[in-house]
């Protein structure tokens, strides 16, 4: 290690202040970068805010030269995933670290032996403690302005990642959807003609019942997600918290669930896309002023791109095209009131190419990809990309 970084792990309130602050020594001048919320960071830390503390550990440090901070990341054990691969594995994020090798790898060697201290032979990263759906991935194609909650980088981060030793374990791909020009024609139809069937039926969310909601999201999430690598069954009180969380910034019209016979067989959950009203946000804050220019951007309809955060199935009702039907009522509902123009999806990973077909075939446009890497510990152990989803 150069004698002149030194790694501090984060325990203090000033520690967290140069923790937060350290990204705007990184994207200066960077006009893409869009800062995120502090609250947004410090919650993934805040055993009271993030559930994952119940059943996993985490700690994070900076990187100082002299007076001046440097670089900084996080690594975690999630104890319930960690023994399921063929190498116990841990995971490695939000690191940020100014253009030096050195300073990195001194951050990347941090983690590692942090985590063999817990029995790890293996660190995922950049990846969050917490859902996949939030702070999950290093962008390597497409430096767009990040989506709300997503990781955005200076494209020399690969080089760090990739030098080092870390290997793609999947790569990671996002997508816009114009509204205004819609579906395919066929497409249009096949939801047109399933939209007459009488067994099936569309409804966007009532956020006066959202408990009903939060259980037929659980519902469809533990059928058609069981498949997935490391899934872990969804509990009912998750479900309801993750529609708590959503309440503040849910727009009814874009949260729908597909129902065959009243039974719950698919969704798609969308939200404003945030980053789109926050990014004029000075230093992280989210005080007064900021919730109120939050507020006033959702009541005036200021957003006009929507998120798309998930969509499924349950698998006796998947592949059958029933994606058009969930589209042709999102297009009868949002595109003539002209509400949003755009929709963001993020993210489809490459172990599932039904879905990154789905939605080429829906006329999704690819603008960016990121990857998830892993490093083994044991550089003679066989290394494995994540196995595809049948």
């Amino acid at each position: 290690m150069n004698n002149k970084i030194k790694i501090i792990e984060v325990s203090e309130p000033k520690h967290i202040e140069r923790f937060l602050q350290l990204p705007e020594k990184v994207y200066q001048g960077d006009k893409n970068w869009i800062r995120p919320l502090d609250k947004d960071i410090e919650q993934v830390f805040d055993p009271n805010k993030n559930s994952f503390h119940s059943h996993g550990i985490i700690t994070r440090w900076i990187a100082m030269c002299g007076d001046t901070c440097v670089g900084r990341v996080a690594a975690f054990v999630n104890f319930r995933t960690a023994n399921s691969f063929k190498q116990p594995t841990g995971g490695m994020g939000f690191f940020e670290c100014i253009h030096s090798q050195d300073i990195a790898f001194s951050l990347f060697d941090t983690c590692r032996d942090w985590l063999k201290e817990f029995g790890i032979g293996a660190m995922d990263g950049p990846i969050n403690f917490g859902e996949n759906n939030a702070w999950w991935g290093l962008v390597v194609e497409g430096y767009e302005p990040p989506l709300y909650r997503n990781n955005y980088n200076p494209s020399y981060y690969r080089e760090f990642f990739e030098r080092y030793g870390f290997q793609t374990y999947f790569e990671q791909y996002y997508y816009n959807y114009d509204f205004k020009k819609g579906l395919s024609p066929r497409y249009y139809e096949f939801g047109r003609r399933l939209a007459q069937r009488e067994e099936y039926h569309c409804e966007n969310v009532d956020l006066n019942n959202i408990e009903k909601y939060a259980d037929d999201f659980r519902e469809v999430y533990n059928q058609g997600w069981k498949t997935h690598d490391n899934f872990k069954e969804m509990k009912a009180k998750r479900a309801l918290s993750l529609f708590k969380t959503m309440k503040p910034v849910i727009d009814k019209d874009l949260i729908w669930f597909l129902y065959h016979n009243d039974r719950p067989i698919g969704f798609i959950i969308m939200i404003p896309e945030l980053n789109t009203l926050l990014r004029n946000f000075r230093r992280g804050r989210f005080g007064i002023i900021q919730k109120l220019q939050l507020k006033i951007g959702l009541t005036m309809k200021m957003c006009k791109v929507a998120y798309g955060s998930v969509i499924g199935f349950i698998p006796e009702f998947q592949h059958k095209g029933l994606e058009a039907l969930l589209f042709y009522h999102i297009h009868q509902k949002l595109v003539p009131e002209g509400k949003y123009e755009t929709l963001k999806i993020g993210w489809a990973g490459d172990f599932n190419p039904r879905v990154v077909n789905l939605y080429q075939k829906l006329g999704f446009k690819k603008v960016q990809t990121s990857r998830t890497y892993r490093y083994l510990f044991d550089p003679s152990m066989p290394f494995e990309r994540a196995p595809i989803i049948p």
